[in-house]
């Protein structure tokens, strides 16, 4: 099972607000660590993975477009 979450950027007008994305975070009890990890991400880095319990996360973002994730159920 997988979760796609796309945030809105500056120039994007679809996508949820980032706080609904971090709802899901709390729900998913996503670690400090990696949620530190996605808020720092920048355009520059290019897609960005990590992993808490049963859940692996890839992600990119860019300032217009936002975030993009996939969280994905490995249990």
């Amino acid at each position: 099972m997988s979760l796609t979450l796309d945030t809105k950027g500056n120039d994007d007008s679809t996508g949820i607000a980032y706080s609904d994305a971090e709802c899901m975070f709390t729900q998913l009890k996503m670690t400090d660590a990696i949620k530190s990890r996605v808020e720092a991400t920048r355009a520059l880095d290019g897609r960005q993975t990590g992993d808490w319990g049963d859940f692996d996360a890839s992600w990119g973002y860019h300032p217009d477009h936002g975030l993009d994730m996939v969280i994905e159920d490995q249990s």
